[in-house]
Formats: structure tokens, C-alpha cells, sequence
């Protein structure tokens, strides 16, 4: 199993996917009705009826007079965009062109709309949940920075001892080794040497 600090790096990836994909479904699955302020209050947004619409004129220099611009877009005679005409129904009441791709999906009904929020707003606690609670468990999180500090040292001391005792395990493995051959030596000599041959 991954360590915390692994498993609590998953979790933080997991959840920005999860606030991603959240904003992702809350921009294209809503229903784009206005928002709309009270009259009292004054809004930085224009109405959308003051917005001029895209045109195919010419853009005019900064410096032209605003009544110059607009007398070039009358007399262009660019006519106003067309809203997307909709697929005609056949016989069948069935449309009889697919959907245009290039359109946003249409958006979900109120309520469907709200219990997925209501999911989605569930996975995140949880996600954020699971991250709260590897960082309760994580080694030292209720001790103080000096308690800290004392146990790095006595980790330290323990991990001198331990790496002493291994050099000393080594030396003996040195040693053991020695004896070893020397007695696959002697055995040696004793099989293939030392006698002698009768003729």
C-alpha cells in the first residue's frame, strides 16, 4: 500500500478532476435562462439588447467619428445574423437531420439538473473527507515541532546504532568467508593434489 503523503497526492489530483469536471457539467448542462439583478442595483454588464451585433463591414480606425461607423454599416447593407434555422420534421414527426455538433447539448431538465448538483456536491465532501482524514493520520500531525525534533533524533540515534551493527555483521560475513575458502582449499588440495600417483 502507498504511503499517506502518496495516497494524499492521489486524493488532491483526484478532487481537481473532480472540481473540473464539475464546472465542466454545471456550464454546458444548465439551462441559460439570465440572470437578472434588481432593478435597483446597477449592473457593469450591458443589457443585451445595447450589445451591436457582429457585422461583415470593415472594422473602422479607432480615430473615425462613431456616426461615420455606423453610416458605413447601413450602407453596406449587411443584414442582420440569421438565427439557426431548426431541421424540419418529416412525415413521422421525426427530424430528419441529426443535431449539429457544433451546438452546445441541450440542458438537462430542472430537476435532473439539481440531483446532479446534489451528487456532485457529495462526491467533492467526500473527496475532501478523505483528505482531511489522511492528514489526521499523518505521523506527528498532533505533536509540536519540538516533540518533533526529539523523535528525528532519537530516529537518528536509533538508525547510528542499527548501521553500527550492520558493519559489524559485515565484518563477521569477511571473516566467515575467509574460514570458507580456506576450507574448500584444503579440500581441494586433499581430492586433486598433495598424494602420490602409483604407477
Amino acid at each position: 500500500m502507498a504511503d499517506i503523503l502518496t495516497q494524499l497526492q492521489t486524493c488532491l489530483d483526484q478532487l481537481a478532476t473532480q472540481f473540473y469536471a464539475t464546472l465542466g457539467y454545471l456550464t454546458t448542462y444548465h439551462d441559460n435562462s439570465p440572470a437578472t439583478p434588481p432593478a435597483h442595483e446597477p449592473t457593469s454588464a450591458p443589457l443585451l439588447a445595447k450589445i451591436p451585433r457582429n457585422s461583415t463591414a470593415p472594422p473602422a480606425p479607432a480615430s473615425a467619428p462613431a456616426a461615420a461607423v455606423t453610416a458605413n454599416a447601413t450602407s453596406q447593407g449587411s443584414p442582420p445574423p440569421q438565427p439557426p434555422q431548426q431541421p424540419s420534421a418529416g412525415p413521422d414527426g421525426n427530424t430528419a437531420a441529426p443535431p449539429d455538433p457544433t451546438l452546445p447539448p441541450e440542458p438537462d431538465s430542472p430537476r435532473t439538473f439539481a440531483a446532479r448538483q446534489r451528487e456532485l456536491a457529495r462526491d467533492l465532501v467526500i473527496k475532501e473527507q478523505q483528505i482531511e482524514y489522511l492528514i489526521s493520520v499523518l505521523p506527528g500531525i498532533d505533536s509540536s515541532e519540538a516533540e518533533q525534533e526529539g523523535r528525528i533524533r532519537e530516529l537518528e540515534g536509533e538508525l547510528r546504532g542499527v548501521e553500527r551493527e550492520r558493519e559489524e555483521r559485515v565484518k563477521e560475513l569477511r571473516v566467515l568467508r575467509g574460514r570458507l575458502e580456506g576450507v574448500l582449499g584444503a579440500l581441494q588440495v586433499g581430492i586433486y593434489g598433495g598424494g602420490s600417483s602409483s604407477s
